[in-house]
């Protein structure tokens, strides 16, 4: 199972617009019907009761392996793996009475924010025409007790298994965050319309990564910049700074600094470093990029966007599909043929 932790190391996001004039001739996906389960209104049925024995086990015949991921890996039941059922169940109940509140206040806040499941079968119906033979997922929206994981991709019995933590995306005025000190950067990535942009780069990092066997620093950027491409390809929105999270300015902001950016890479030897603790402040989520030689006021991930221009520029030369772009794992053979240079 891939999970993506905001609060840790980084994940990068994907999502995608149907390809351009190059390739209008290219026959669209029929648009997928996606079924989207949310998980947190049986969490707040159960509420209504005690939670038995026989309610657990009704939960894993009726949801099967998303329970099994969400009640053993997310919310970590597997430490009582030893202890009676009816001890099991005792903590579940409290689990569930316990947050009450919390299932209302979502139930309330997705009966008005719901526009994002349209966009994610937009979004997932221009994957499929970008990546072919890309499977319709089943979606399941839950709770994680603000527990980080706010998504999941899950294959192991070979259905494809989206999952989104649905405290997560509460919008930036939702109270308990400040209450529990969430970390402001993370105002970027709350609102209910990042679901889809979230699910869909969790989803196509869990499925390329692996083959792609990143071990230096402009392999993690041509990849980080492959998914971002992708998303900015699948997504109905128009703006790719909005799509993962930036503002106008900030956008405009590494598009001027990219140049001192890339000769600051250069000077330090970092693109074809293998030390990632030496390069990994290119790309992770946070407020600004820090680090000596790093212009101030920098945004968050510039790694992930000079990988964006690299893949940008090489498509432009190479008029390469998705499917074709993903398949290149050479990221030096990438960047030469983009010829990419912001310092001239």
């Amino acid at each position: 199972m891939q999970k993506n932790n905001f609060f840790k190391k980084s994940t990068l996001f994907v999502s995608v617009l149907i390809l351009g004039l190059s390739i209008s001739c290219k026959q669209k996906a029929t648009k997928p019907d996606i079924e989207i389960v949310d998980f947190t209104q049986t969490l707040d049925s159960l509420s209504n009761k005690r939670v038995l024995p026989q309610d657990i086990y009704m939960l894993k015949k009726q949801y099967g392996r998303f329970f099994n991921v969400w009640f053993s890996e997310i919310m970590d039941y597997n430490r009582y793996a030893n202890f009676p059922d009816s001890m099991v169940a005792t903590y579940f109940n409290y689990f569930v009475q316990q947050n009450k509140p919390m299932f209302k206040a979502m139930n309330a806040h997705y009966a008005i924010h719901n526009e994002w499941k349209k966009d994610l079968n937009e979004s997932w119906q221009n994957l499929q025409t970008a990546i072919p033979n890309t499977p319709t997922p089943v979606v399941y929206g839950y709770f994680s007790q603000f527990s980080n994981y706010n998504t999941f991709v899950d294959t192991t019995k070979g259905q494809l298994i989206l999952g989104f933590s649905k405290e997560m995306f509460m919008n930036d005025t939702f109270p308990v965050y400040a209450m529990l000190e969430v970390p402001d950067f993370f105002n970027r990535y709350n609102s209910p319309s990042q679901i889809p942009t979230m699910l869909i780069w969790n989803y196509i990092k869990s499925k390329f990564e692996t083959e792609h066997n990143i071990k230096t620093m402009l392999e993690q950027a041509v990849f980080e910049g492959k998914i971002w491409s992708l998303l900015q390809e699948v997504s109905p929105k128009s703006e790719v700074y909005d799509l993962l999270g930036y503002t106008k300015d900030e956008w405009k902001i590494m598009k001027l600094d990219q140049g001192q950016m890339w000769r600051h890479f250069l000077e330090n030897k970092l693109l074809f470093s293998s030390d990632f603790n030496s390069y990994k402040r290119y790309f992770v989520y946070g407020a600004h990029t820090f680090g000596a030689g790093i212009p101030a006021d920098c945004p968050p991930m510039i790694g992930s966007f000079m990988g964006l221009q690299i893949v940008e520029a090489y498509r432009k030369a190479t008029d390469c599909s998705y499917q074709q772009l993903f398949n290149e794992h050479d990221a030096s053979k990438i960047l030469r043929l983009s010829g990419y240079n912001p310092v001239k």
